[in-house]
């Protein structure tokens, strides 16, 4: 890990965000000298721990509901609220800005989806159907199967070129109904 000024974020690797399964909920972390660290699809504390090799115990504890659209602390103090509120609103703080993390592949499409309202949730798994038969399609037209026996079940969605493709797949056709306020969750009209 490269150093960093005080109030800086640290971005962790570990496993790609495509291997991952969110719920929507980003995990950040405060160590001791005031640097926060984020990782792409954590699905706790611990995960964020882990990949970043900090000690979780010895850190400021900060989560940002997507869904509510709320920043909760669990442990921390004003100050490093303040620099998790700055990494939180530079990444989602914004409708725009949402968007944008969401088509850079940041969010997993059962994510995305529950940012929709009710109303515009089926046409949008209705478009990830399209795109991810497009995506079998393309790859079984190579003749170059993932697996040695061939592709897994013939007619079905092939989850190989999608894990390829990453979250990046489906966001576009969630970037386009979420453009329009009234197809957001109350929390994101606005």
């Amino acid at each position: 890990m490269e150093a960093r000024d005080r109030g800086s974020t640290q971005k962790c690797g570990g496993p790609p965000l495509k291997e991952k399964i969110m719920d929507g909920t980003i995990y950040c972390l405060v160590d001791t000298g005031g640097k926060v660290y984020v990782k792409d699809g954590a699905e706790s504390y611990a995960d964020v721990a882990a990949d970043c090799e900090l000690d979780e115990h010895a850190c400021q504890k900060f989560r940002f509901n997507l869904t509510n659209r709320r920043l909760v602390v669990d442990r921390g103090q004003s100050a490093s609220h303040r620099m998790v509120r700055t990494h939180i609103d530079r990444d989602v703080g914004t409708p725009d800005r949402l968007m944008e993390f969401a088509g850079a592949g940041h969010l997993p499409k059962g994510v995305l989806l529950n940012l929709l309202d009710m109303d515009n949730r089926q046409p949008y798994l209705d478009a990830c159907a399209v795109i991810e038969k497009r995506y079998t399609e393309a790859c079984t037209a190579t003749s170059d199967p993932c697996l040695e026996s061939g592709c897994a079940v013939e007619g079905e969605v092939c989850l190989q070129p999608l894990l390829r493709a990453g979250h990046r797949a489906c966001a576009a056709a969630w970037i386009t109904l979420f453009a329009d306020p009234r197809h957001r969750i109350d929390a994101w009209k606005n």
